[in-house]
């Protein structure tokens, strides 16, 4: 059986982390170099930066996993981390970088989703600093592009893949029911059940809102996706038909339900670009190994003498060989 891209890198890597693990608990800062790929290196700061956003889901210095999760965790980041320069080197090389703008965009899309200094809050809290995060949304970005430009163009699919993907797939592009509501939330239960006769009556989502102290939400979602609660209440109601209020919370809420749509097939070109997509995305991770494998094994990389402990198990099956 071939080992996987990822199986690959882990065994170049060798990312176990025996004497800096207790350190890194302690001194979250380190400054030395990890790892280093054709010179360019990866530093400890860097690695714990990256373990930190995609394991913890805390402060790094807090004590939640034993040592061997925690060096199954940075094998498996420095193993990613490795990949990425491997590409970003690549396709510097060969003069394919990104846009002007691109990752300033990218920035600012993620940081649109956290509240008013949440982001930086979280920073600070992971003791990552800010030009660190920008290099792996840099890094991210480089191998998106690396997969469009270089090796998507280089996947073939054939219409006989199309037609057996399809009737495979078939339940995957039929699109639910879809319900259309309104939903009218207030902390007074008659202007609550007021504003939604308003409602029922002129069909006026803005005006019943101006004219009561309510708040009302314009809601579209497949019948698939609704909790019970709600599935049961709409269930009950024809168009333009108001439900009973109900206390939700410390507030009262009601939903009118607008229309039902039937559900029905996605249209041939839409079905079309998404088998395609599937099979290419399905085809990209064999080219990607492959390539992969190909570049790694004539890359130069150097991995610090502490980081090569291997773990238990791996002790044990090379004392069992």
């Amino acid at each position: 059986m071939k080992k996987t891209i990822t199986q690959r890198t882990f065994c170049i890597a060798l990312i176990i982390l025996g004497l800096f693990l207790p350190a890194c608990r302690e001194q979250n800062n380190a400054t030395g170099t990890a790892a280093t790929v054709n010179g360019e290196p990866i530093t400890f700061r860097s690695l714990e930066a990256r373990r930190s956003v995609l394991f913890s889901g805390r402060s790094p210095r807090a004590a939640g996993f034993d040592d061997v999760t925690l060096q199954r965790q940075y094998r498996y980041v420095l193993g990613q981390m490795i990949e990425e320069l491997v590409i970003s080197q690549y396709m510097k090389k060969n003069g394919l970088t990104l846009e002007a703008g691109q990752v300033e965009a990218e920035e600012k899309r993620i940081r649109d989703d956290y509240p008013p200094g949440a982001f930086e809050a979280m920073l600070l809290e992971r003791a990552i600093d800010e030009e660190r995060w920008r290099e792996g949304i840099y890094r991210r970005m480089m191998v998106e592009q690396f997969i469009a430009q270089v090796l998507r163009p280089e996947i073939s699919i054939t219409a006989d893949e199309v037609q057996q993907y399809y009737r495979e797939h078939s339940a995957d592009f039929v699109i639910p029911e879809q319900w259309h509501f309104m939903q009218i939330v207030g902390t007074d239960k008659r202007e609550v059940e007021k504003a939604g006769n308003n409602l029922v009556l002129g069909k006026n989502a803005t005006a019943a809102q101006q004219e009561y102290p309510v708040t009302i939400h314009d809601i579209n979602m497949g019948a698939d996706m609704l909790p019970k609660e709600l599935l049961d209440d709409l269930s009950l109601l024809r168009p333009w038909q108001a439900s009973q209020a109900r206390t939700v919370d410390d507030a009262f809420r009601l939903f009118v339900l607008v229309e039902k749509t039937p559900s029905s097939m996605l249209d041939a070109a839409e079905m079309s670009k998404r088998v395609e997509q599937a099979l290419a995305d399905e085809k990209v991770g064999a080219v990607y190994a492959q390539w992969m494998q190909n570049r790694l094994r004539k890359a130069d990389i150097r991995i610090a003498p502490a980081l090569k402990t291997p773990l238990p198990l791996e002790q044990e099956s090379a004392s069992g060989r």
